[in-house]
């Protein structure tokens, strides 16, 4: 029994640490790009796991080699990373042939369906918690074109009833950015529609 532990841990460990990285490389970050997540958390996360396996191999006083605990705790971290990642999929309908920046604007409901100015619009738990966005465009699924997505706010005061939290990314033209409106502009040609907007 001890012998088929012994492989088999290890290869599990291996495995999830494979399935860890893949979910790591597949996440969009808001500012950093996803090879960093990933080039933080692989030596922590075999740190910390050689650390418990050290210390709980000590207090257990077992004669399993150290790789056995350390694996087991690999196991553990990538399990609960796995599970923390699993966010529901959104679909994003942008219009066609529209390029420029797209904004989903926090509000008190979700609208993914993107008008011509390049607006939708988002929920606050859906705003915090994160998503995986499917971004469509002409029927055609063009999510994996998106480099990075980010978050934004226009500058407020205590006057201001609405908030103007939001979630952007770009769609390229040619590979270039196309620069859009500024928030200002898009309320007063009436782009954005401020009473959709969540309130302060």
């Amino acid at each position: 029994m001890k012998r088929i532990l012994e492989i088999i841990l290890p290869i599990s460990a291996i495995f999830s640490l494979g399935i860890g990285i893949w979910q790591m490389l597949q996440t969009k970050t808001m500012i950093l790009p996803s090879w960093f997540l990933v080039a933080i958390s692989l030596p922590g996360t075999l740190l910390l796991s050689f650390a418990f396996g050290f210390i709980l191999k000590k207090l257990l006083n077992s004669k399993w080699q150290t790789s056995i605990f350390t694996s087991i705790f690999v196991i553990i971290f990538c399990s609960i990373f796995y599970i923390s990642e699993h966010k529901p999929v959104y679909i994003i309908i942008v219009p066609k042939n529209y390029v420029g920046e797209v904004r989903l604007f926090l509000s008190n409901k979700n609208d993914f369906s993107i008008n011509e100015y390049g607006i939708g619009y988002i929920d606050r738990r859906t705003f915090n918690d994160g998503f995986y966005p499917k971004i469509i465009q002409t029927g055609n699924d063009i999510t994996k074109q998106i480099k990075e997505y980010g978050k934004g706010a226009s500058a407020t005061t205590s006057e201001d009833a609405y908030s103007f939290n939001h979630l952007s990314f770009h769609i390229l033209d040619s590979g270039k950015k196309v620069d859009g409106k500024d928030i200002e502009e898009l309320i007063r040609i009436k782009a954005i529609d401020t009473a959709r907007l969540y309130k302060k």
